[in-house]
């Protein structure tokens, strides 16, 4: 799609130096140019509501930090480590690693890098599950009363209700949820629900 759009700036720009446009115009079709760029390279990540869309996208992308994300969400966990050596971008890395921690039950590992993390709602909610896992509900609460992101309060409502032995009212509102969402945050819940859903 992003070569599209590069083969229309072109098209419309030498079009415009035939006609003599104005400058400003010009600067007007570049700042369109870069702000539908970059849509199309979110959308997918925050809109999407076809999950396997959003899949596809992250398979193809030649993004390591993407690609982590589809072997940790559908592949084998020793992939995911695999592609996680290849994130040179530290953030994304760090990321990576509190996510592998997690669902490896490395609760020392995941709080020591946390502790040395910019706050954001991603590092409170991961900060929250290993309070919880730990029994610290101070912390716990602490740390779920900060988060600004709803759909993190969800999730960490309803692995409160799973713990409980409420697993059918967990789903239910993690159903609920999933209509709402879109991108990585709809992949991400309906990983949660096959977590959740009993084995035949």
């Amino acid at each position: 799609m992003i070569w599209i759009l590069y083969l229309m700036l072109f098209i419309l720009s030498f079009t415009l130096s035939v006609l003599g446009a104005q400058t400003w115009v010009f600067v007007t079709l570049l700042v369109l140019f870069v702000a539908s760029s970059f849509l199309a390279l979110l959308y997918p990540l925050m809109w999407q509501k076809d999950a396997e869309k959003v899949k596809r996208y992250l398979l193809k992308s030649k993004q390591p930090y993407h690609r982590f994300l589809y072997a940790f969400l559908y592949e084998e966990e020793s992939e995911a480590e695999t592609r996680l050596t290849k994130i040179k971008q530290a953030q994304a890395r760090k990321y990576a690693e509190i996510m592998l921690y997690t669902q490896q039950e490395r609760w020392d590992d995941a709080k020591e890098l946390l502790k040395n993390m910019k706050k954001s709602d991603l590092t409170l909610y991961y900060s929250a599950i290993v309070a919880m896992e730990e029994g610290r509900q101070a912390d716990y609460e602490q740390h779920k009363n900060q988060l600004k992101d709803p759909h993190y309060v969800t999730w960490l409502t309803v692995e409160e209700l799973r713990r409980n032995g409420n697993k059918n009212q967990a789903l239910t509102i993690l159903e609920k949820q999933i209509k709402t969402l879109g991108g990585l945050k709809l992949l991400s819940a309906l990983h949660y629900k096959n977590k959740l859903q009993p084995t035949n």
